[in-house]
């Protein structure tokens, strides 16, 4: 065992590997993770979704030339809905706690040393792992229910970001009227059925949830996208929302919460509107049904961006998408320019001057409008910023490379990213110096433009 590495007892964790179809991917994950997994004696499981292809013989193979015979390998019933599959591992395994994870995607395992596995050796119910940088919430731990769905939810729906203490799940296992409430209520569920039964395991008693961000590298990425499109927005919008309403009766956060996650994966975005239609998931029947139930208006204020993506014909998609962008363009420049003057005001009272944030199309729309005011910008900031990169003939910084000393900084995207305020806080620059515009203000009601908060926590 290397310096820093942490060594589990017999029973105590399980990677669970969730399937299906993609023998390739697992066979690329276990090149990448056995050895690590076993080293610090985490035991392997393979639950297999009743594939087709060669996923089961792979496996069989791979447990003979490794002589792992605590490896083990289930294969679910196809009939079994692919929300509810994750269940299984969590209802039958007999390890303390189990990571149900995905096919797709792989972990550092060094840094789980250091910043994840310490934790589960001080018996923690629930951790989530975030793929996304959030320095505000990263090693925070959640007593208050409420808080951890709102800050928490997104993380939560990707599967193989979760370790679970199997022991939340008892009540399911000795209780039969509450399992069979918990399978009314989201064993139907095709996304985000597991989902749901932990949320209602996790209110049952005080528990504490972990929250830290994990880099991750996803396994042929290429191959994943195009079979997630093919019911997307069944997913994002009806499952969603069946999920959040059966939990609402614990859980009061759960409209802004549909809310929130469409703000944060802006899946109403033109891009994302016109792959989905191209997928055939998105159609004119799907945007009837979800504008006449209700649903598209509790997830997002675009419904008529939808609407012309489902209505367009294949011909029409390409002038569909150019004039949603060029409507988005327009929306973010009309705010831009509502906003000037309140800018100048606070540029005008922070003595190191004014950056943006973001060398994209909402910084570039910024950057003209305040230029056609006279409004000196020192510069642009971009964490992928590269040596000698200008936008709008100013200089793209990265934002640790520059003293942000009583500096305002606008934030301006075409896309929500709730997390840069607490990333740029952590540069220094103080809230009240931090001033965030984004386009969904331009339709959203009672929907303030963020200055020196992130409005997700």
């Amino acid at each position: 065992m290397t310096d820093g590495m942490v060594l589990f007892d017999s029973g105590e964790l399980e990677i669970a590997i969730a399937t299906y179809n993609r023998c390739e991917f697992v066979a690329e994950w276990l090149d990448k993770c056995y050895e690590q997994a076993r080293e610090r004696n985490i035991v392997i499981s393979i639950w297999d979704s009743s594939t087709n292809d060669d996923t089961e013989n792979y496996i069989h193979s791979f447990k003979l030339q490794k002589g792992d015979a605590s490896m083990e390998y289930h294969r679910a019933d196809s009939e079994t809905h692919l929300g509810y599959k994750p269940m299984l591992p969590l209802l039958y395994s007999t390890s303390k706690y189990v990571w149900v994870s995905g096919d797709t995607r792989y972990p550092d395992f060094e840094m789980l040393d250091r910043t994840v596995f310490p934790v589960l050796k001080k018996d923690i119910d629930y951790v989530v792992l975030g793929c996304i940088k959030n320095e505000e919430n990263d090693g925070r731990i959640y007593t208050d229910k409420e808080q951890f769905l709102r800050d928490c939810f997104v993380s939560i729906t990707c599967l193989g970001l979760s370790i679970y203490k199997t022991a939340l799940f008892e009540p399911l296992k000795s209780d039969k009227e509450l399992r069979e409430i918990c399978d009314s209520k989201y064993k139907d569920n095709y996304a985000f059925g597991w989902i749901g039964y932990f949320l209602e395991m996790f209110f049952l008693k005080e528990y504490k949830a972990f929250f830290s961000f994990l880099p991750i590298v996803n396994i042929k990425p290429d191959k994943k996208v195009p079979s997630w499109f093919s019911r997307y927005y069944h997913c994002w919008i009806e499952d969603l929302c069946n999920l959040l309403d059966a939990l609402s009766d614990k859980y009061h956060c759960t409209d802004r919460v549909i809310r929130e996650t469409w703000k944060y994966l802006a899946h109403d975005l033109p891009t994302l509107c016109c792959a989905a239609r191209k997928s055939g998931d998105l159609n004119y029947d799907t945007y009837k049904k979800y504008r006449d139930n209700g649903m598209l208006a509790r997830c997002t204020p675009y419904g008529e961006r939808l609407k012309a993506f489902a209505c367009a014909s294949d011909e029409e998609l390409d002038s569909v998408l150019e004039q949603e962008q060029a409507i988005e363009k327009k929306e973010f420049e009309v705010l831009c320019r509502q906003k000037i003057e309140e800018i100048k005001t606070l540029s005008e009272c922070c003595q190191g001057g004014l950056y943006l944030y973001g060398a994209g199309k909402g910084g570039q729309i910024l950057a003209e409008c305040l230029a056609e005011h006279g409004i000196i910008v020192r510069g642009i900031l971009d964490k992928e910023a590269q040596a000698g990169w200008l936008c709008c003939n100013l200089p793209v910084l990265r934002p640790g490379d520059v003293s942000l000393d009583n500096c305002l900084v606008v934030i301006s995207l075409l896309t929500w990213q709730p997390f840069i305020v607490s990333s740029l806080v952590d540069q220094g620059v103080e809230r009240s110096h931090i001033y965030y515009i984004y386009v969904a203000d331009s339709c959203e009601k009672n929907a303030p433009v963020l200055s020196g908060r992130s409005e997700y926590r």
